[in-house]
């Protein structure tokens, strides 16, 4: 559900990593594989993946909310795999898992995501209201 927290914890965790000296990474879902389709193009995919690697946290924001390109999802998919028990991960998304096969467009792939996904796993589910809907009734009063 949209407004209840979950970037804002994304966010704060990724600064608490910081504090301690780790390298973070912030993006969108639908901005790194972006930069990844971008980076195919112009032959520097390599460089991109080794510095993505290299982070100690990558935090991956608002999966789900723009469908993935079929070249797009491998490409992510590339990613979680390569990082798979080298680095953490954060995704935020607004979808239950047995959605995530429309993210990935395939069964197969969205299942070797969620199985180095969910491998040493915190889940944190986010229920409730949207605080920005709260907010702008409680302005309006």
């Amino acid at each position: 559900m949209s407004g209840t927290g979950k970037t804002h914890i994304a966010l704060g965790l990724g600064l608490a990593a910081c504090q301690k000296g780790l390298k973070v990474r912030f993006t969108t879902a639908a901005a790194l594989v972006h930069e990844l389709i971008e980076a195919v193009d112009e032959r520097r995919l390599q460089r991109l993946q080794k510095q993505l690697i290299s982070q100690d946290l990558l935090i991956i924001d608002e999966l789900g909310f723009v469908p993935l390109s079929k070249s797009g999802a491998e490409l992510l998919f590339e990613i979680i795999s390569q990082r798979y028990e080298r680095g953490s991960i954060i995704i935020t998304s607004n979808l239950p898992f047995d959605e995530w096969t429309e993210i990935f467009g395939s069964e197969r792939l969205t299942g070797a995501i969620l199985d180095r996904l969910t491998h040493h796993v915190h889940i944190l589910e986010m229920n409730g209201e949207s605080f920005r809907l709260r907010e702008s009734r409680k302005a309006k009063n």
